[in-house]
This record gives C-alpha cells, sequence and structure tokens, in this order.
C-alpha cells in the first residue's frame, strides 16, 4: 500500500504538466503556457493599439487660445487678491474701552487707575495685507493706590486710610501701520500725540494736592508708542487690547530715592470693543 502511494505521489506532477500524448508517450512542454499566455497578451495589445487609431486625436491650442486662457487666469488672480478693495479702501471705524493705567516712577505699581478710552477714527487700506489707521480720542490716564493701612491687630484703621489719587486725561492722535491677516487679525503698531486737558491730585491722606504737587506739575504734552492686537468677529465688529507707554518724561519721580525710574512715565493697558463702517454696512437687508 506504501509502494503505491509513494507511485502515485510521484506521477501527479507528471500528470498535470503533461500537455499531450503522440505514439503512446507523453510529450512534456514547460513552456507552453508561457507562450500561450504571450499569445492572449499580444492581441490584447493589438486590439488596443487599434482602439487608439480610431479616436480622434486631441487638437493643440492655437497662440489666441493660449494668450486668452493666460489672460482670463491674469484677472482670476487679480480679482482673488483685490477683493479687499471691494469693502472700500476708506472705512471709519469707533471704538470704546476700559484703561487700566499707572504712572512708572510714582512709588505705586499696579494697573489700579480705571479710566475711559473712546475715540473715533479713519483706515486707510493700500494692500491686501496692509493699513493705516488715524484716530482722535479721549483718554483718562494715571494712578492710584490700591491698598490701605492696617493697625497691629491687622483691622483697616480709617484714621490712615492711603488715598493717594492722579487723575489727567488727554485728547490724543494715534497713528499706526497695521498688517492684516484675512478678516480675523489685526496687529498695529503707532505713535500716539497727547495734549493733557484735566489734571487733579491728592495726597495719601486725602489732600487736594493739583496746585502745589510735592514734585512739580505735569507736562501738557506727551508722546507714546503703542501695539495694538484687534480680533476682527463678523466683519464689523472687532475686540481688542492695547499697550502704551509714554517716550516723553511726564514730571520727575516721586520718590527718586526708592524708584528705579528716573521720572514718571503713563503705562497703560487698555481692552477695548470697536465698530467698523464700510460700504457693505449700509446695504438694505
Amino acid at each position: 500500500m506504501k509502494k503505491k502511494l509513494t507511485l502515485l505521489i510521484f506521477l501527479f506532477p507528471i500528470v498535470i504538466m503533461a500537455q499531450e500524448i503522440k505514439n503512446g508517450a507523453l510529450i512534456f512542454d514547460i513552456g507552453k503556457n508561457k507562450r500561450e499566455k504571450q499569445r492572449v497578451q499580444d492581441s490584447i495589445d493589438r486590439v488596443q493599439d487599434s482602439l487608439k487609431m480610431t479616436q480622434p486625436m486631441e487638437e493643440e491650442p492655437s497662440d489666441e487660445q493660449k494668450q486668452a486662457k493666460r489672460v482670463k487666469e491674469k484677472k482670476e488672480q487679480t480679482s482673488i487678491t483685490q477683493e479687499w478693495r471691494k469693502e472700500g479702501i476708506i472705512k471709519a471705524i469707533a471704538h470704546v474701552g476700559i484703561n487700566g493705567a499707572q504712572i512708572d516712577g510714582d512709588g505705586y505699581a499696579g494697573y489700579n487707575k480705571i479710566g475711559l478710552d473712546a475715540g473715533v477714527g479713519a483706515l486707510f487700506r493700500f494692500h491686501q495685507f496692509f493699513s493705516v489707521l488715524m484716530e482722535l480720542n479721549y483718554e483718562q490716564k494715571g494712578a492710584q493706590q490700591k491698598f490701605t493701612q492696617q493697625n497691629n491687630q491687622g483691622v483697616i484703621d480709617s484714621s490712615s486710610r492711603q488715598l493717594y489719587r492722579v487723575g489727567w486725561d488727554y485728547i490724543e492722535v494715534p497713528i499706526s501701520i497695521n498688517v492684516q491677516d484675512k478678516k480675523l487679525v489685526m496687529f498695529s503698531l503707532g505713535l500716539c500725540p497727547g495734549v493733557m486737558v484735566r489734571y487733579k491730585e491728592r495726597t495719601e491722606a486725602g489732600q487736594d494736592d493739583t496746585n502745589n504737587p510735592p514734585n512739580g506739575q505735569p507736562n501738557k504734552f506727551d508722546l507714546s508708542g503703542f501695539a495694538m492686537l484687534n480680533f476682527v468677529i463678523q466683519q464689523h465688529y472687532m475686540l481688542g487690547i492695547k499697550f502704551d507707554y509714554s517716550f516723553l518724561p511726564i514730571r520727575g519721580a516721586q520718590y527718586p530715592g526708592v524708584s528705579k525710574i528716573i521720572d514718571e512715565h503713563n503705562n497703560v493697558l487698555t481692552f477695548r470693543f470697536g465698530y467698523v463702517f464700510d460700504k457693505t454696512s449700509f446695504k438694505k437687508k
């Protein structure tokens, strides 16, 4: 039985590979399958070649067609890059905000003086990403002492309450260069000249020191630099944050031996809300 099984195992590949029998003998042709596959592939190639010959050849565009295509592509590109012109080159902006102010050089720290920031302006857009902004603002700046003194038992002593306050208001004309990213963000750098229109000061004891401050009257003119970041919301609305610092001294330092700063300078942090007027603002819905 084992001999028969072994014989079948050896004869099985021969039966598979046998292609034809001639004169009672098995004739093997291992390369026949390959030749058959090659003939089938040659037939497929001939059919494909005939189909290509029957298909109409595409005509090469003429010079006029090529020129018209280039002009069309250029117009489309120009339309994309100058889409901002459709909204208007000049836009009006109104804003209102809150100032957190302090005076560097007065011996106190913290943006404790809360004031108003309000104004109007005009934005001149001369490029897809660049513009110039000019504003007319009313700004309330100054300083304020936040804390009060306590006695030995930790109780606030009303008789020694610290009431240091400085309030000076300005009319300012800030001018800035703006970089815009589409309609989402606008970053500004600029200069801000201003004139003081109101001034009031009192000591820690609450005494009015406006007419005779210990370190002299403040300068009426101020020149500061500022950086501002605005986030555009729904095309017309903007939320922004602004940092403003005086280049010129307002007056001498109040406590020269204590303060590290020689002179007094305005230091202001502003949070503001703005509205942008353009051509789309007045379209009928």
